[in-house]
């Protein structure tokens, strides 16, 4: 005990750096079980809650500092001095989550048995669902993510979402530390880190039986292409190369409709709002209009069309500026529009802008006010004409899981995720948004297919299975066909009640911060009472 207490800082950096490890790029997703234990065996030697407090900033600020390094690196897109203060305010933000569950952790009634490894997960659980809507929501770094690309761990998302996968984690890692500070009384608490034993262990073991029990091979399928482009981030933003970036999409979608597949996507903002429709024309010769439309024509003609998705910026009639996903039939027909609804602060529009109007540069989106599902009608040749209904997850989106089984709920066949992640080419931020895929498909047991301009284009199964090769910036392949399958239409637990396990845990939280403001306060006043005597 003296020596955590002589280093205890140093044992809550590590806890920052093990858990740093388990996320991408390093990816060695083990160290997740036990990177918190560290920290929780220093917060047992501490006598006062401002050292709890700095103790759990020091490991939260260290942990978000590796995962979120990438925002200090957009300065090619912004002002270095600007990146670089996002980037500490946001890791600054974020480690106070750290620090709050250091203090909840401090001020536990229990600090041994059963009921302290309860109390660690339910407290840790408890923040990472608030952090993910206080002040617009940013639930990057939530724990259970670091067991993305390990299956059989995340099976149980579809019972109570990512939050449950970390509930495990951190219950696990409670019950490590108990065991290792009572050592000397391991028989008294052996139940303390046996019951997180066999929770870990069942939860291995229903993802292996699930997995192994699926017929995901019976589910009917769509054909898909997916067509990243892949156009470099600096490239996008110069208008002179519109024309250019629109003929190698047109170029990449002739080539992937050879294929037949049932629909083609494109990523998100592939194209200016009012392209479609010629608006855009202006910006380029009449020449690269006049081959984009014989294009067009070829690509949505009635003989042979393909339906597509696509993400657009597009202007509304009030001139008021959305990211949307836009779905058009194989005969060029407008089926329907999506509205991006959670939007990137300080890259898609400015919170507090009437406050802030210095911060305003550039002409900021609308959020959307609603979900929508697009529908696809299959060309009658390969599905009789079926439609299908397929829910949009634009970019940020996908990092909220109770927004995303929203589309689900509401009858969604199969789930798109289209994103521009060519921001952060060449850091871990695109695996990190990969990381989220498999768990929005567990949660909801439904197969997701994302296309990411500058990140991982590919399918996932609905048990969290990335079901086909990467198409990036670095593979050679220009484009991906891949068969997904349709949901049964049978909704999870998850899908149905969304984020339960979290908001009880919050509860449970709310109740012992009020249970330690009433012993405080009959404290002072017996104590009060004392003196007056």
């Amino acid at each position: 005990m003296n020596t955590i207490k002589r280093h205890r800082y140093l044992f809550a950096l590590s806890s920052g750096v093990i858990l740093f490890c388990s996320f991408p790029s390093v990816n060695f997703f083990p160290l997740a079980w036990f990177g918190l234990v560290p920290l929780l065996l220093t917060l047992q030697s501490v006598d006062h809650w401002k050292t709890a407090f700095s103790l759990g900033y020091v490991a939260g600020f260290l942990f978000f500092a590796g995962l979120l390094l990438a925002i200090a690196l957009l300065y090619p897109y912004a002002n270095i001095f600007t990146t670089v203060l996002g980037y500490l305010l946001l890791v600054g933000y974020t480690a106070l989550y750290f620090a709050v569950a250091a203090v909840l952790v401090y001020h536990l009634p229990w600090q041994s048995g059963i009921l302290y490894p309860l109390g660690v997960a339910t407290i840790w659980v408890g923040l990472e669902w608030v952090r993910s809507w206080l002040l617009t929501g940013f639930p990057w770094g939530n724990i259970g993510y670091s067991q993305w690309n390990y299956q059989p761990s995340i099976q149980i998302a579809s019972f109570a979402g990512v939050y449950g996968v970390s509930f495990v984690i951190v219950f696990f890692n409670a019950g490590i530390a108990a065991l290792i500070q009572d050592r000397h009384k391991w028989k008294k608490e052996i139940v303390t880190v046996l019951v997180p034993c066999l929770l870990a262990g069942m939860t291995l073991i229903y993802g292996y039986v699930i997995i192994n029990n699926s017929k995901d091979n019976q589910t009917e399928t769509i054909k898909v292409a997916l067509v990243p482009g892949n156009i470099p981030q600096i490239e996008k933003w110069k208008s002179e190369n519109v024309g250019k970036i629109v003929k190698k999409y047109l170029n990449l979608t002739r080539k992937s409709s050879i294929k037949n597949p049932d629909v083609i996507v494109l990523p998100e903002t592939t194209f200016r709002g009012g392209m479609l429709s010629g608006e855009w024309a202006v910006q380029v010769s009449f020449r690269q209009w006049t081959k984009f439309h014989n294009v067009y024509k070829q690509m949505f003609g009635e003989n042979g069309g393909i339906p597509m998705l696509m993400g657009a910026t597009d202007v509304d009639t009030f001139e008021d500026l959305y990211n949307r996903v836009i779905s058009v039939s194989s005969e060029g027909e407008l089926l329907g529009k999506y509205a991006k609804m959670r939007l990137v602060p300080f890259g898609e529009y400015v919170p507090l802008a009437d406050f802030l109007p210095n911060f305003v540069q550039f002409h900021p989106f609308e959020n959307g006010k609603e979900i929508k599902l697009l529908p696809i009608t299959i060309n009658e040749k390969n599905q009789s004409g079926k439609t299908i209904e397929v829910g949009t997850s634009i970019c940020f989106e996908s990092s909220f899981p109770n927004h995303f089984r929203r589309f689900v709920k509401n009858g969604a066949n199969v789930m798109a995720i289209l994103t521009n992640d060519a921001w952060f080419v060449g850091t871990a931020l695109p695996e990190l948004h990969l990381a989220m895929a498999p768990f929005r498909a567990v949660e909801n047991r439904v197969a997701v297919f994302r296309c990411a301009n500058g990140g991982y284009t590919c399918a996932v199964n609905r048990f969290g299975r990335i079901s086909t090769p990467f198409v990036t910036p670095h593979t050679s392949d220009e484009f991906l066909i891949a068969n997904v399958a349709l949901s049964d239409g049978d909704h999870t637990i998850y899908t149905r009640y969304g984020d339960w396990l979290p908001i009880l845990c919050s509860i449970l939280c709310l109740a012992l911060i009020i249970y330690k403001i009433l012993i405080h306060y009959s404290v002072i006043k017996s104590d009060d009472r004392q003196i007056e005597r």
